[in-house]
């Protein structure tokens, strides 16, 4: 049986003069799109068009942030997807039809979006600006990509706290993308790195934990 075809992007990339959309309009026109009873990863591609990379990542990296309980590992697997992609060069995202397919419950994720809105607003205003352009350069943006598979695998692993540290990590690194921001890259890299070593300690506690567990049980 033949594999299914993926679902891409068709809509032709943003000229150099071309207003790059901020991460807060971003939220605004998704949230204004009609969506049906559940939305589907797919729908993210189609009504994110060129700019979906920074901005996929950062849509669903914000449930994990806020959070949303039982959508890490249905947000993280297309992050890994998505960030290979960036860091192999690709000039837009896809997904296979089957991941295209999965779906979130509307409410709860335009609910989560909603909340993150003005809080974007305040973080362009005060923090966001184009600045340090060699860390989102393309040859920059492959190892951002590399950064993020890793924070991403993280995020999917049903770690009970271990979702919030990478997906506030891998949020900065969105932003930093989508608005040029070279020093929100350095603050996503920094974050990522404790992220990492927090889950770590978790899942060294929660071992150590069951095999003191065990040798009880077997004492």
């Amino acid at each position: 049986m033949s594999e299914d075809p993926p679902i891409s992007t068709s809509a032709p990339a943003s000229s150099e003069g071309e207003h790059r959309a901020r991460a807060s309009e971003l939220l605004e026109e998704f949230l204004a799109h009609e969506h049906g009873e559940r939305i589907t990863l797919g729908d993210l591609v189609r009504i994110l068009g060129d700019r979906a990379f920074g901005a996929m990542v950062l849509l669903l990296a914000i449930p994990n942030v806020l959070p949303v309980p039982g959508l890490s590992t249905v947000t993280g697997l297309p992050i890994v997807l998505i960030a290979a992609q960036l860091m192999f060069g690709r000039a837009q995202p896809w997904l296979p039809r089957r991941l295209a397919a999965a779906s979130m419950e509307r409410e709860g994720f335009l609910h989560v979006l909603r909340r993150a809105h003005p809080r974007m607003q305040w973080i362009e205003d005060r923090l966001l600006r184009a600045r340090l352009p060699a860390l989102t350069s393309p040859v920059a943006e492959r190892f951002i990509g590399a950064a993020m598979v890793v924070l991403a695998a993280v995020l999917a692993l049903p770690i009970v706290f271990g979702n919030q540290p990478p997906a506030f990590a891998l949020a900065l690194l969105a932003l930093g993308l989508i608005e040029k921001d070279g020093a929100f890259i350095v603050a996503g890299l920094v974050a990522g790195a404790v992220a990492i070593a927090i889950v770590a300690a978790v899942v060294f506690g929660f071992a150590q934990g069951l095999l003191m567990l065990v040798g009880l049980a077997t004492a």
